[in-house]
């Protein structure tokens, strides 16, 4: 099962809900999984999902309200994927439904809905729209991405104001085809998203997982860094071996400063080793222990040698 699939199970088991929180998230779902199809004259609502589940919780909050006769049935795909979906036909109260849950094509949804007045039920909406049309990405196998799908430019736009009252700065919407998705990218937010929807146990795995995946972001950063800096270390020493080679066969090797025929010297007999290592064996070749800075300094002073002696002989 996947992490999205783990969340809208957690979410839909939750319990303890007021009633007025419950039709909250039904606003949601229905917003995200219904429609309104006219057979033989007459209008019923269909509310389909991939999710048994959410058809199940969908009938369970109507019914509260409403005496409906309903069934779940189930259906396959007919393209390549042959995925099973679920689908709930409402036939009786329909226009008192489609009236209280705002689901005629012809009204937008507002904020101004009745459902949507305290903070506890517009969590409660955009968890049944994430239900119904959201995604999110396993944060130990992906990028981090959270979204929720929209019919319309109305909807995510409630939804992206409801998301940002709540501090969560940087949930953006954008076109996809017939749809608008409102969407959350940066981890520490999309976290947050979590624990505003209720999904305690999702909130617990994504922090871990981002914890293991950003430290092992950095430790591979680190192994990079030490690869660059031992690569680094390798073509410098190899470059100055070359210069103490050459200034030998022209015989100015033994004409150079004490100081630089020492530090030449240590540089053949350690060929590999970075200027901290040298500074380390650096008492045993000019009897006192020389800082990385000395060992530097040494090694440029080497080379304005090298360069104004070649320099003569061009």
């Amino acid at each position: 099962m996947s992490f999205a699939s783990e969340v809208k199970k957690e979410l839909l088991s939750l319990e303890d809900e007021s009633k007025e929180t419950q039709k909250a998230m039904l606003l949601g779902i229905l917003q995200g999984s219904s429609s309104i199809v006219i057979s033989q004259s007459k209008p019923k609502i269909v509310v389909k999902s991939y999710i048994l589940s959410l058809i199940q919780k969908a009938n369970f909050i109507l019914k509260q309200d409403y005496d409906i006769d309903t069934t779940i049935k189930y259906n396959t795909e007919k393209n390549i994927n042959k995925l099973k979906y679920y689908y709930l036909e409402i036939n009786t109260y329909v226009n008192e439904i489609i009236k209280e849950y705002n689901l005629s094509p012809l009204v937008e949804l507002k904020m101004t809905h009745p459902l949507l007045q305290n903070s506890t039920c517009r969590n409660a909406f955009v968890r049944g729209m994430f239900i119904a049309k959201g995604s999110i990405n396993d944060p130990r196998k992906n990028c981090y991405h959270f979204e929720i799908s929209c019919k319309s430019l109305e909807l995510a736009q409630i939804i992206q104001k409801i998301v940002m009252n709540s501090q969560i700065t940087n949930a953006k919407i954008k076109v996809r085809k017939t749809s608008y998705v409102v969407y959350i990218k940066k981890s520490e937010e999309i976290s947050s998203m979590l624990a505003l929807i209720g999904a305690a146990s999702g909130v617990f795995y994504f922090e871990d997982s981002r914890i293991f995946r950003d430290f092992s972001n950095m430790a591979n950063r680190v192994a990079n860094c030490d690869l660059a800096n031992v690569k680094r270390t390798t073509l410098v020493a190899r470059k100055q071996l070359q210069m103490i080679k050459h200034l030998k066969r022209i015989d100015k090797f033994d004409t150079m400063p004490v100081r630089l025929q020492t530090i030449a010297l240590m540089r053949e007999e350690y060929p590999e080793s970075t200027l901290e290592e040298l500074s380390e064996y650096s008492s045993n070749l000019f009897g006192k222990k020389l800082s990385k800075s000395g060992i530097s300094h040494c090694f440029q002073d080497l080379l304005r040698y090298y360069e104004e002696v070649t320099k003569k002989n061009i």
